[in-house]
């Protein structure tokens, strides 16, 4: 593998490292920072890969993110209907959990709502 390719597994890790720690100190904004750096960093290296030429995307690099892509929501959606069961249920014995079912129940709604929701739009756009 080349050098300049290990930026683009670089950056995300670093990211990852660098957020996990402004989190476990409590420090919301360096960890928004760490996230408006990464942006950046994500920006710049997508632009200096355009201007040497490198291809980033072509019809085979598309159609492997859109499967990866679908195969994450579904992955997600089925883990959060599994997570507001087991809340649902635990919520019952334990009260204090009650917010996190309900949180769990509206995130799992708004994923439904906007896979419907773009599903609809790409299907009259495309």
């Amino acid at each position: 593998m080349e050098r300049w390719r290990l930026i683009g597994y670089v950056i995300p890790a670093t990211t990852a490292s660098l957020l996990a720690v402004a989190l476990w100190m409590g420090n919301a904004p360096l960890a928004f920072g760490v996230l408006a750096g990464a942006i950046g960093a994500t920006f710049l290296y997508s632009e200096w890969l355009k201007g040497r030429g490198e291809v980033l995307s072509d019809e085979r690099t598309l159609h492997i993110e859109e499967m990866a892509s679908r195969r994450t929501l579904q992955v997600l959606i089925l883990t959060t209907a599994f997570l507001v069961v087991r809340l649902s249920i635990l919520s019952e014995s334990e009260p204090g959990l009650r917010s996190a079912y309900y949180l769990s129940l509206g995130l799992m709604v708004l994923i439904a709502v906007l896979k419907v929701s773009l599903k609809r739009y790409y299907s009259k756009v495309m």
